[in-house]
């Protein structure tokens, strides 16, 4: 099952690449904390993907990757540059750590891991709301049981 949600991660990126650059449309900063019972989680890929603009020219999606303190600052996927457009979003969070890159194939489907995100926040991705004109805190207090 993971290598299923590192497909659908990696879809969903390459559509947000796809969907063009942020020329006109209103972004924020968007920082925040990734914990799982109350620990941080380092090395967890965090993707926005704006609900209502999808398709639209000129949105884009954002990601970021947690530090060892759990931490991540957004970056627009077309450009770099930090922040993420302004809108609700679908919130996608993916262990990078399950992954083991020395066991990729040709094909790039390597051996996993168990993720350390529960499943629950797969099945049921948190929704996020970037507000304009301000810096959101978007934490991610993941509980296990």
């Amino acid at each position: 099952m993971p290598q299923c949600a590192n497909l659908i991660l990696t879809a969903m990126l390459l559509m947000a690449t796809m969907i063009g650059c942020n020329r006109g449309v209103p972004t924020a900063r968007v920082e925040g904390v990734v914990t799982l019972d109350g620990k941080p989680l380092q090395e967890i890929r965090v993707l926005f993907q704006p609900d209502n603009k999808g398709g639209e020219e000129g949105v884009t999606g954002s990601f970021g990757l947690t530090d060892a303190a759990g931490k991540f600052v957004l970056k627009l996927s077309d450009s770099q540059n930090e922040g993420a457009v302004v809108d609700f979003h679908a919130v996608t969070l993916s262990d990078k750590l399950s992954e083991d890159p020395k066991d990729s194939d040709a094909g790039g489907f390597g051996k996993t891991t168990k993720s350390r995100i529960p499943m629950k926040y797969t099945n049921e991705p948190p929704k996020f709301e970037v507000k304009a004109g301000k810096v959101n805190q978007a934490n991610f207090e993941l509980k296990s049981k």
